[in-house]
């Protein structure tokens, strides 16, 4: 009896969870692996969003939703009313202007220390190639997946009549897998590169605030993999 190629045995399990055959992220040195992110780095400069439709495979979008599922009722439920600009110093500003609106937050969430050791959520996040994948389509010298139990991953969960409005991130990009859609609305809104760092653009900010201007709205079909440039758009 022989024993198999544990590199080969890697590849299976990855695929099994990523179609590699038309994301090649276990081969990005090769012509197929380059033009991929050469591509998705175009969708990033362009729309400030990269998203890459059947990343996931639909057995393993199956097999993280039952995982997902089983954990919903224990879900930490969150509540609270937010600033769109909450890193910085909103006091002194009038009530209608977008530093003093606070919007409302409101979700599911279930963090790593929850989901099973060996199950299909934490497997999926550990692979190297995921990380490296990400790492070289923002363009960082390096990339390490954190260890924090409740930022490392977060599975957001919404129910009905829940929302996570308007805001801004603080860091540079982030990755989501959609695993499920809704039955009716809940849809990602997002406004591409709204704000510059040397101009908030406040009149803009009011404008979707007061749903004067209509902001982007794309289809994210579950198994769609997004890296997402929030620092700079609104969503």
């Amino acid at each position: 009896m022989t024993s198999r190629n544990p590199a080969t045995l890697h590849t299976e399990r990855l695929d099994a969870y990523i179609d590699l055959d038309r994301y090649p992220i276990h081969d990005l040195d090769s012509k197929a692996g380059k033009d991929l992110i050469a591509d998705a780095q175009d969708m990033m400069e362009r729309d400030t969003l990269c998203l890459l439709e059947g990343f996931l495979r639909e057995s393993a979008v199956s097999d993280l939703s039952a995982e997902i599922g089983q954990l919903e009722a224990g879900a930490h439920r969150v509540d609270y009313p937010a600033t769109i600009y909450g890193w910085m110093n909103n006091a002194g500003f009038p009530p209608d202007h977008p530093r003093s609106q606070l919007l409302r937050r409101n979700c599911g969430v279930i963090s790593y220390d929850q989901l099973n050791a060996k199950g299909a959520c934490r497997e999926l996040y550990e692979f190297d190639e995921l990380t490296e994948f990400i790492r070289r389509l923002l363009g960082y010298d390096s990339l390490y997946r954190t260890a924090c139990p409740t930022l490392s991953i977060q599975v957001n969960i919404m129910d009905e009549g829940e929302i996570f409005d308007w805001h801004f991130d603080t860091n540079d990009g982030v990755v989501s897998f959609t695993i499920q859609n809704a039955d009716e609305g809940g849809g990602f809104e997002y406004v591409p590169m709204i704000r510059a760092e040397d101009d908030e653009n406040y009149a803009g900010v009011t404008r979707i605030l007061d749903a004067v201007d209509t902001p982007r709205q794309p289809e994210m079909s579950p198994g769609t993999l997004s890296l997402f440039l929030g620092r700079r758009s609104l969503h």
